[in-house]
């Protein structure tokens, strides 16, 4: 069936496949994961409820055979090649190692098993007799409006990308884009959202709590002077693990970083960076933020930053925009200390910038999630009275009430 085969320092097979060559078959037991680097691989399996064969077919840059490789019981279908084919084959002890260090692993994982997921679902309801759900895409959109309403903008964002994802042409999908739009540029709910009794019951959103002292400072001006140090050794630490990369990694870069196939979590609203302009690296940028690319969203950040390009309108809101969503990265990244330097850059250096009242609350809540709730209280009141008047001085207030206890 394999016509030659190779490996490489990590352990790492590559095998080649004729057309029509058989991988595995259904009940074979084996270890091994396979990914499909090249060429075209079907599955093909038996439904349990009416005997139907059912075939699936494998993307460049799909697993197959994990779930069976890592629960140690025989194979549920049997793999075929339609083309010659090149897969690499890891042991469970090699894919555990590339999931650790390589999110787009996990996250073409999901994507197969999501879609397998529903697949059952979708059986079991067909089984029981049961009928679809009533508009879910409505419900999903309801879902959005819900989370954004009451300030989770991370689960607003994939309810609104997954609606667009399932349901281009529906009835909400002008308004998912535009929420997802709004989202990626930091602005807070509108006024006229659905009320929080639209969507699932939830308590009220937190700042992500981060652990890093009681000493976190910037004085009530937002002035540079009582910036502090932090230790920083965890983050020397981690960049040496990064650094480090395998062997089998380095096999996997020429695929897995440059992931074509499209699907659930390939959704974006620009994928690729089509030139060198701020323009172009910024809706790159937020096309990687809107993901959860947060360490790409920033790289692409810092780039329009060095560029230093304000002799127009456009670059100049660019380049401040890029120092208030770098602060948002590190956010979300748990580095407070580098978040709190790319706001107050814009408080120092951007006294007129529409990013201004935006910086002032995420240093609110930059404040609030090391738990310094005075100081965030210094802020969120600096917002409560900038104007004009809006509703992320409504959100201020909440967020004082909340602090004070009240």
């Amino acid at each position: 069936m394999s016509n030659g085969a190779g490996s490489g320092p990590s352990g790492v097979i590559t095998r080649t496949y004729k057309a029509g060559s058989i991988i595995y078959f259904e009940n074979d037991k084996s270890e091994y994961i396979y990914i499909l680097k090249s060429g075209k691989v079907v599955l093909t399996s038996v439904k349990l409820d009416s005997g139907e064969e059912v075939k699936e077919e494998v993307r460049e840059g799909e697993f197959f055979g994990v779930k069976s490789a890592l629960g140690k019981y025989p194979r549920e279908e049997t793999a075929q090649t339609l083309t010659n084919t090149l897969v690499l084959v890891l042991t469970p002890a090699d894919f555990e190692r590339l999931v650790l260090r390589n999110a787009n692993v996990v996250r073409k994982m999901l994507r197969v098993f999501s879609n397998q997921l529903r697949r059952i679902v979708k059986m079991e309801r067909s089984v029981l007799g049961e009928g679809e759900i009533v508009n879910p895409d409505a419900e999903l959109f309801k879902i959005g409006e819900y989370y954004y309403k009451v300030g989770d903008t991370k689960h607003a964002q994939y309810a609104y990308k997954r609606y667009m994802e399932y349901y281009a042409d529906g009835e909400k999908a002008d308004m998912a884009m535009k929420r997802i739009r709004a989202i990626d540029a930091g602005e807070p709910a509108p006024d006229d959202i659905g009320g929080p009794d639209e969507g699932p019951p939830s308590a009220q959103p937190q700042a992500r709590p981060v652990d890093r002292g009681d000493d976190f400072s910037l004085d009530d001006q937002g002035g540079p002077s009582d910036m502090i140090d932090f230790d920083d050794s965890s983050d020397d630490r981690d960049s040496r693990q990064v650094a480090s990369s395998t062997a089998l990694e380095d096999e996997m870069d020429d695929f897995l970083s440059d992931d074509t196939s499209g699907g659930l979590d390939d959704f974006s609203l620009d994928d690729a960076v089509s030139g060198n302009t701020p323009k172009d690296l910024s809706g790159a940028a937020d096309a990687s933020f809107s993901r959860g690319n947060y360490t790409t969203a920033l790289d692409l950040y810092q780039k329009i930053i060095s560029m230093n390009r304000t002799s127009s309108a456009e670059d100049k809101k660019l380049f401040e925009k890029a120092h208030f969503d770098a602060g948002r990265c590190y956010m979300e990244m748990a580095k407070p200390k580098e978040a709190l330097d790319m706001f107050s850059r814009i408080l120092r250096s951007f006294p007129d910038s529409p990013y201004m009242k935006l910086a002032i609350y995420h240093l609110g809540l930059l404040f609030e999630s090391v738990n310094q709730k005075d100081k965030a209280i210094t802020y969120f009141n600096k917002v409560l009275n900038m104007t004009p008047k809006d509703k992320l001085n409504s959100e201020a207030l909440t967020k004082i009430k909340q602090l004070q206890g009240k």
